[in-house]
């Protein structure tokens, strides 16, 4: 099993780290724009598999080439936003990045299922999906499910028990909001308390540290591992809808089945009507934001 990184950054390092530690992986390839950042970076994973027993091969360069024969490739690169800077200004600094980094992609790996985190990530997952042409199941997005773990932290600081299912769906951003009618805990909560927290709970995170790191990590690894283990299991995720809901042609974040071909199957639950058109206005809000970048 290989497993290929475009960014080899907080997240992206943070992330290969987890699925060393968790994944049978036999190969990791770290690819960014600083080459020495990389190859560092694999150096000392490797270090940190053999302590614990394990001997993947880890490589970390410049080379695209790097990530040939990647059963997925996670693509963390791209600007962080900073003060001053308008999400637009962020969404066209990142939508050039996103678009070198799908024309290399399918000139090294081809066959690779592609996993989206660059921010704002729908946006970039539905650029992604453009730019390398493939089938909407193999580019993905990873949003909700951290979204989604956000609320189950929330919901146990509330006194809820026994989480046994709880989404965050929608935009992965402001627009984002529960699938209450999805919601199985044992408990009761203000919805309207709740949601507020874990919509800016990431902000908080950024300004006491800096940056969001193994939030991100963790929820990327739990989507690798569906795919690479096969596990068929129900995650929220950025997926590009064709119909699906009554929408097309765009990415937002929806439970879906995630297994060795990617998204296996958007699963199509009775929304509320309320949840219905927190859709809606998610994608078009979306759509608003693709027109701008010229899509």
């Amino acid at each position: 099993m290989k497993i290929g990184f475009v960014g080899a950054g907080r997240v992206g390092s943070t992330t290969a780290f987890t699925c060393i530690l968790n994944l049978d992986v036999d190969e990791i390839a770290l690819v960014d724009i600083i080459e020495n950042l990389a190859v560092g970076e694999a150096m000392d994973l490797a270090h940190a598999a053999a302590a614990i027993d394990k001997y993947p091969k880890v490589v970390g360069g410049s080379d695209y080439s790097l990530l040939k024969g990647s059963e997925i490739i996670i693509v963390t690169a791209g600007l962080a936003r900073k003060p001053g800077m308008t999400r637009l200004d962020l969404a066209t600094k990142n939508a050039g990045i996103i678009k070198e980094i799908a024309k290399n992609i399918m000139q090294s790996s081809p066959e690779s299922k592609i996993l989206v985190v660059t921010n704002p990530m729908d946006v970039m997952n539905y650029i992604m999906w453009k730019e390398t042409g493939k089938p909407r199941n193999e580019v993905f997005g990873m949003g909700n499910m951290l979204d989604s773990s956000r609320l189950k932290e929330r919901l146990n600081a509330f006194g809820v028990k026994n989480i046994r299912k709880a989404y965050m769906i929608g935009e992965h951003g402001d627009s984002m909001f529960p699938a209450k009618t999805l919601a199985d805990f044992d408990g009761r909560v203000n919805w309207d308390e709740i949601v507020e927290q874990t919509r800016f709970v990431a902000a908080e995170v950024i300004k006491r540290k800096g940056a969001t790191i193994y939030g991100p990590a963790v929820s990327i690894y739990r989507m690798v591992r569906a795919v690479v283990e096969d596990t068929k299991e129900e995650i929220p995720t950025s997926v590009v809808l064709q119909g699906e809901y009554g929408i097309e042609d765009v990415a937002l974040g929806l439970p879906v089945i995630l297994g060795k071909n990617g998204v296996e199957e958007i699963v199509q639950y009775e929304f509320s009507e309320e949840e219905l058109e927190g859709l809606k206005n998610s994608a078009k809000i979306l759509k608003e934001r693709l027109k701008e970048l010229g899509y």
